[in-house]
């Protein structure tokens, strides 16, 4: 739930509150790069900025917490409408064809005075890149999952804040999740956040799922028990022998509730962020990083150097990077990150707010207390437009700073593969990739006021496994399906990107090179990226395909590979849509591997 600033809790919170696998990387045959070793991935984002592995080994001791809201929808859409008994997303009214109330769209028409919504309605500070959605949509639940994996998020820690535990958004979580799990896609695991009415929530919590061993196989341990953040008044001493308990709130210094940090783990700091600890001050257990602050502190994203500009740069992540680089000196052994999707905030005018944007005001005048705008938001979820998904990929980078990552094989051996659509040869290949089964997941789902219905059916050829190997005078690519490959007449069928290290070709996205823009009964095309982003004179290719596999070889005089020795990354795409950006691997037909993110082979 949007948390609430300390210094104005008492006055809001009637208004406010609704309800009173491990992986190795063995030296063996086949190296495997399984889709859990996410580490090992290249990525380009959006702006240009090419993220590499650390290969310094992955610090198994290192853990990272992403704040996770799981209100959306429970509250009503045009009208705050208080809330259903068991607290689960409402049925829309007939009369729910106004909101979402986009406030970075409001502003854009009237700066001066925004059109906003009722008093109370939630407000969207945006549009998240996957639509206005609730948050029982199962399509966007295994999207986050999958999306937070990838990064080397351990836990999402589920918003309880204000007292309404949201049983029925929890348990849809934690059955994604679970069906995720066995369909052999990493999930993180689940904690809780408590602070507004502690005790019955927490004795909530522990009566509706942890006395029940409720999907305990997603539980986060801490200390060797369930972890729980809440204020130390909120445990029994049943529950307190239960957990492993730590008191979180916001902000440190001068904070009575903070004290010397013991046991304290902060989810929002002012830079630079001060540390919780358990066994020793000298021994840091926790530190905050957040994306933005607050609207009511007038820190945004664009926060830096100790003041908030008045040129604002929200897609840069100054803010953002100055906490992870506190974070990273610290070194303790659990970050919190704020936030993921917390998207909406109420509307206020009540007067119990002096400040608003650097400026003061009184009551009668609106404010939001959590998110505004595209400057005083925090999440780190794709946005529609604005700065796109760059704050995901600054996520993944600095999480590889904090934990390490792992070593990608070089390989040594050569192959050479007659494409003939035999694949036997494939079987003695090394450089082995396998891509989450299952991510080709349909979407049906109603989405949040006028929104009537989000559909996606682009999922169609569900990408496993791929290989690369290479002689003197060809490079290989082989992928396989779950199910059988559908007809190369197929639109937007099977393309493959690739980068090669160190080229100065014009590229696209990071890539250099597509293949199969114009296929054909046993010929592809494969086509260097203009400047401009346009495409060259496509020259044609050998492939071959069988009920669920493709090969093909591409000529290295194509690539400008010279000599045996060479870096190259890929990946697979299917049903990606021409002219698309890249952004779009997220959402349509299938990558491998996902996202914007490439495999890279490396032959020495």
């Amino acid at each position: 739930m949007g948390l609430i600033a300390k210094n104005i809790f008492t006055a809001l919170v009637t208004a406010a509150i609704v309800h009173s696998g491990n992986f190795s990387l063995a030296q063996t045959t086949p190296q495997l790069i399984s889709s859990s070793a996410a580490d090992t991935w290249v990525v380009t984002d959006g702006i240009g900025r090419t993220i590499e592995p650390t290969e310094t080994g992955l610090r198994k001791d290192k853990f990272v917490g992403m704040f996770y809201f799981i209100w959306l929808g429970a509250h009503g859409y045009d009208r705050h409408s208080g809330g259903t008994p068991d607290e689960g997303i409402m049925k829309k009214t007939a009369g729910d064809t106004i909101s979402p109330y986009n406030i970075t769209e409001l502003l854009l028409k009237d700066p001066h005075n925004p059109n906003y919504g009722p008093l109370h309605a939630f407000h969207h500070w945006a549009e998240p890149y996957f639509g206005y959605y609730l948050l029982d949509d199962e399509w966007v639940i295994r999207k986050h999952g999958q999306m937070l994996s990838d990064a080397g998020v351990d836990v999402i820690i589920l918003d309880v804040t204000n007292a309404a535990i949201y049983l029925p958004q929890v348990t849809k979580i934690a059955e994604t999740f679970r069906a995720m799990r066995k369909e052999g896609i990493n999930t993180p695991s689940i904690s809780f956040i408590a602070n507004s009415a502690p005790e019955r929530t927490v004795k909530r919590l522990y009566d509706h799922i942890y006395s029940k061993g409720m999907f305990k196989d997603l539980w986060f341990y801490w200390k060797g028990k369930p972890l729980l953040l809440s204020p130390p008044e909120g445990l029994t001493e049943e529950t307190r022998s239960f957990f492993t308990s730590r008191h979180s709130w916001a902000w440190s210094k001068g904070q009575k509730w903070f004290g010397d940090g013991k046991d304290k783990w902060p989810w929002l700091d002012h830079t630079p962020q001060s540390y919780g600890w358990h066994e020793s001050k000298d021994r840091p257990e926790q530190i905050s990083v957040a994306v933005a602050e607050h609207p009511m502190s007038n820190i945004g994203r664009s926060f830096h150097d100790g003041k908030q500009p008045v040129e604002l740069r929200s897609g840069e992540g100054l803010y953002f990077e100055e906490q992870w680089k506190r974070a990273i000196e610290v070194d303790p052994e659990f970050v919190f990150l704020t936030g993921w999707n917390e998207w909406v905030a109420m509307r206020f005018d009540d007067g119990a707010a002096t400040e608003f944007l650097g400026k003061a005001i009184k009551k009668g005048e609106t404010y939001f207390v959590d998110s505004y705008n595209d400057e005083f938001s925090r999440d780190a979820e794709p946005v529609k437009g604005l700065f796109s998904d760059n704050y995901y990929y600054q996520l993944v980078n600095n999480i590889r700073k904090y934990k390490g990552g792992r070593s990608i094989p070089r390989y040594k051996k050569t192959n050479s593969v007659a494409i003939d659509g035999n694949f036997q040869e494939w079987k003695n290949v090394e450089a082995v990739y396998t891509d989450d089964a299952g991510d080709t997941f349909h979407r049906k789902h109603e989405g949040w006021g006028r929104e009537k219905e989000y559909l996606n059916t682009s999922g169609r050829n569900d990408i496993i496994e791929s290989r690369v190997t290479s002689d003197l005078k060809n490079v290989y690519f082989y992928v396989k399906t779950k199910a059988p490959l559908t007809h190369w007449r197929s639109e937007d069928w099977m393309k493959l990107f690739i980068s090669i290290k160190d080229s100065r070709k014009p590229n696209w996205e990071g890539f250099h090179y597509i293949v199969n823009e114009q296929p054909s009964e046993g010929t592809m095309t494969i086509s260097s990226f203009k400047q401009n982003g346009g495409i060259d004179q496509a020259r044609r290719i050998n492939y071959r395909t069988g009920s669920h596999e493709l090969e093909l070889a591409v000529p290295k005089q194509i690539l400008g590979i010279k000599g045996s020795s060479f870096t190259l990354d890929f990946k697979w795409a299917d049903n990606f849509p021409t002219g698309a950006n890249a952004i779009a691997w997220l959402d349509q037909g299938d990558a491998a591997p996902n996202a914007r993110f490439m495999y890279r082979y490396i032959k020495e």
